[in-house]
């Protein structure tokens, strides 16, 4: 799990990963322009259920093929005042690689500066223990615990579609989607499904690729925390590209949350920065520690 510096109970919870993840798991930094579809404009929708099942089935594909993958990711958290101005904001790095039974996320640098080679020690003394109870559950076919699970396929279950308009984005024809949670009764389930079935916005899906584009999203009501306390709303986008010619994933993230940790009021922004996705090698520290090569620019369409 990521190490925070923004002293908030919260920030170092199971909610924000879970809310980082949606946006989880994780907007750009230059916007892709929005225009119509070429020739597109007149295009009857394609069944709406059917590309659902499509997009979701898709997102199992590339999970399978993240754990192939490590990548960076540069996390820039703002604690916000009333008034929205900045109070403090810390930027971290994460370098994240799997092994056969889950995602690892080392922390590499703190406000642009490297962590001391001492901090990656004992972080890899931790993941290698890790790794080590992972095997011997694994060897007992014992229940281990799950690689972080992508949550665009569990929001597509849990909302109803409604087709906008034609629109290209970054030179492909999508779809734009209005969606809204099916049911209105209280969410269950653990903390990302039910997120999942509590979030509206708009999705940009390919017809052609069978995926997500970009979606902005905003919670419909509050998520109560138990005793750290409740989010009263948050709200954001994220956008993705094709990487490798394979892997569809996300560049750059955002979202604002507010509410209340024990006996004090938050208000945060994260944006997150991925990058360098690169196919893993079967020594997860000799990754760690080799230099980054450039990562593979989006494939054009």
């Amino acid at each position: 799990m990521k190490a925070d510096f923004a002293g908030s109970v919260w920030l170092q919870g199971k909610a924000r990963n879970a809310i980082a993840f949606i946006v989880g798991i994780v907007a750009t930094s230059t916007l892709c322009a929005q225009t119509a579809a070429p020739g597109a404009s007149n295009l009857p929708f394609p069944d709406t259920g059917g590309l659902m099942v499509e997009v979701a089935q898709d997102q199992k594909r590339i999970e399978s093929l993240l754990s192939q993958y490590t990548f960076t990711d540069t996390t820039t958290v703002d604690i916000l005042d009333k008034s929205g101005n900045i109070r403090n904001q810390h930027t971290d790095t994460y370098y994240l690689t799997p092994t056969a039974y889950e995602f690892f996320s080392l922390h590499v640098s703190h406000e642009g500066n490297a962590v001391s080679q001492k901090n990656l020690d004992e972080q890899q003394k931790k993941i290698e223990k890790r790794m080590k109870e992972d095997e011997r559950k694994a060897q007992r076919n014992e229940s281990i615990h799950p690689k972080s699970q992508m949550i665009f396929s569990e929001i597509i279950a849990q909302s109803t579609f409604t087709p906008l308009r034609w629109e290209q984005r970054d030179g492909l024809n999508t779809l734009v989607y209005w969606f809204e949670p099916k049911s209105t009764t209280p969410r269950r389930g653990n903390l990302s499904q039910r997120i999942a079935a509590d979030l509206k916005g708009k999705m940009w899906i390919s017809p052609d690729e069978k995926e997500i584009v970009r979606i902005e999203f905003s919670s419909v009501s509050p998520l109560s925390l138990g005793l750290l306390g409740n989010v009263k709303g948050f709200e954001g986008f994220t956008e993705q590209r094709k990487f490798h010619g394979e892997l569809w994933m996300p560049i750059r993230q955002e979202y604002i949350a507010q509410g209340r940790e024990l006996f004090k009021g938050f208000r945060i922004r994260q944006v997150d920065e991925f990058g360098d996705y690169l196919k893993a090698t079967t020594d997860v520290f000799q990754q760690i520690h080799s230099p980054s090569a450039p990562s593979e620019p989006p494939a054009k369409q």
